[in-house]
């Protein structure tokens, strides 16, 4: 597919779109259209011609947009089939955590309809409880947490688990980043 990533990606495209069932993709599908991508922006670039600068970000949207769309008709397929086992395993892991998304949300709204104050508590207690993983990219003071606990001081690159309140201040400031691991719940 390496030469063809473009005609391949909208081939299988065009094929689930137009079953109802989910189509067998090679098992190393997104990881040659990623490869491609790689190579393409690669020759893109300030010493490139505007020529090809345009040509190849042309190509990454079209990858984008399609994969994008493949994607989503193969999670859809996936939810109405109730199996996510005729995905690619990079798939599932994908679809897995937006299933989790829906039944949270779904539970979330239910508990507010029918007057489950203990699932809105519960709700909260977890949020404010959770922690992310970041790695900081330049140097941050000690700071107190949401759980009142000292975290810090940082040095660029340091990786630590803080309050994700903490974590999500830092990463909105651009003084860490979050390092992502397999969600759970």
């Amino acid at each position: 597919m390496p030469d063809g990533v473009l005609e391949g990606l909208k081939k299988a495209l065009d094929s689930e779109l137009e079953t109802e069932t989910t189509v067998q993709l090679p098992a190393d599908f997104y990881s040659k259209i990623s490869a491609y991508t790689q190579k393409i922006r690669r020759s893109a670039g300030p010493n490139a011609s505007e020529a090809t600068n345009r040509l190849v970000a042309k190509q990454v949207r079209m990858i984008d947009s399609m994969t994008r769309q493949l994607l989503s008709e193969r999670s859809r397929k996936a939810a109405h089939e109730r199996s996510l086992l005729r995905l690619l395993p990079e798939e599932r892991y994908v679809c897995s955590a937006q299933q989790r998304a829906e039944r949270r949300f779904d539970a979330f709204v239910e508990a507010v309809s029918v007057g489950q104050p203990s699932f809105i508590e519960f709700a909260h207690r977890s949020e404010s409880e959770r922690n992310v993983s970041i790695r900081v990219t330049r140097h941050v003071d000690e700071l107190v947490g949401l759980d009142m606990r000292r975290y810090g001081p940082f040095e660029s690159q340091d990786v630590a688990s803080l309050p994700a309140v903490n974590a999500e201040i830092l990463i909105a400031r651009g003084d860490a980043v979050e390092v992502n691991g397999r969600e759970g719940g």
